[in-house]
């Protein structure tokens, strides 16, 4: 069986022109990590004692999603502060390649009002007030259509809010509790 010459050629161009697009395209996980807009140490946080001998236990009803993921909220919020202080970072996946982060203060037990939903996780120390959503990673392609938006988030004032330029995707989107529940009608 012979090889069609007009085919080969066609092939032949057709990579050509990706790699030169791929080339062409600038690597954003390199330059994310290399120059990130926002560095933990820039949102300091000067108290991280918790003033008590164990985390408060969580108040499932100061956030519409408490009751529904209680036990995972319980869980994460035992283990006790891991950022901005007296807070803890909660997570838990809701599909593949999909996860949830609430923050539980961990004096009070309060969950926050706003979830943040990543397809990549988050990064966030005890000592800083900056969460990173979706931060790139060594092992992901720079091009990886499913592996979320890198952006910041500060926590100020019990609220999580936008640092920076861009776009900040992980505040939005679909939340099962949000959802209206269907109502049983009895006959």
């Amino acid at each position: 069986m012979r090889a069609n010459p007009v085919l080969l050629a066609v092939l032949v161009l057709a990579c050509e022109r990706a790699d030169q697009r791929s080339a062409a395209r600038p690597n954003t996980a390199t330059r994310i990590d290399s120059t990130p807009a926002a560095r933990f140490g820039d949102y300091p946080v000067s108290d991280t004692s918790l003033g008590q001998p164990r985390p408060a236990g969580v108040v499932f009803v100061s956030a519409d999603y408490g009751r529904m993921y209680g036990t995972r909220l319980r869980q994460g919020a035992a283990e006790g502060p891991n950022f901005a202080g007296h807070f803890t970072v909660v997570t838990w996946g809701c599909g593949t390649g999909c996860q949830i982060a609430a923050v539980v203060d961990a004096r009070t037990g309060r969950l926050s009002e706003q979830t943040l939903l990543t397809a990549n996780g988050l990064r966030f120390r005890r000592d800083s007030r900056l969460l990173y959503a979706d931060p790139p990673t060594p092992e992901l392609p720079p091009d990886c259509a499913s592996c979320g938006t890198p952006a910041f988030y500060e926590w100020r004032d019990g609220r999580i809010v936008p640092v920076g330029p861009g776009l900040h995707p992980h505040l939005g989107g679909p939340r099962p509790w949000r959802t209206p529940r269907s109502r049983r009608t009895r006959r």
